[in-house]
């Protein structure tokens, strides 16, 4: 039996996205040297840690209809105390402090990678874009720019709708 063309289609994003990973990973060994614990120690990022003393104890669980339980109370404003006080305000309050969390998460790393970036870019000799490994230089070079430009891109993932107001 033939092949659809959806089926087609599904195994090219599939192959694609497989040769996407791979290249992932080899920019892992070849152009992100300095561990991402080095980063994150010496710039200091506090990462998200703050974000989980508002969930406190039990955030994950909504059968039972009860608030949220914070670690830290003065970590939440008086409206978010209010709107968190069923399983239902709980579960909103915990969706906007994941999506906090990955925002954080996901600004850390696009700075590690782009600092990596940018010093494998200063570490391309000026020497080397002139001489007999010019050409492969200057390819690295607009592979290391595209890489960082690519990083200066915001991307969306799509969510249901969770507000019903409006």
């Amino acid at each position: 039996m033939r092949k659809s063309w959806a089926q087609y289609k599904r195994e090219s994003r599939k192959r694609e996205k497989d040769r996407l990973t791979a290249q992932e990973r080899e920019l892992n060994t070849s152009v992100f040297r300095k561990s991402f614990s080095a980063f994150s120690e010496q710039e200091h990022r506090t990462g998200f840690g703050i974000h989980y003393l508002v969930l406190g104890n039990n955030w994950w669980d909504f059968s039972k209809d009860d608030g949220i339980e914070p670690l830290d109370p003065d970590e939440l404003d008086e409206d978010e105390k209010a709107a968190a006080f069923n399983a239902l305000g709980k579960a909103e309050l915990v969706l906007s402090v994941l999506e906090d969390v990955v925002e954080a998460l996901s600004q850390d790393i696009a700075d590690y990678k782009r600092g990596e970036i940018e010093t494998r870019i200063n570490e391309i000799p000026k020497s080397a874009l002139t001489g007999p490994n010019a050409k492969a230089a200057l390819e690295e070079l607009e592979r290391l720019k595209k890489l960082r430009h690519n990083l200066s891109k915001r991307v969306r993932k799509n969510l249901p709708q969770t507000r019903a107001a409006g």
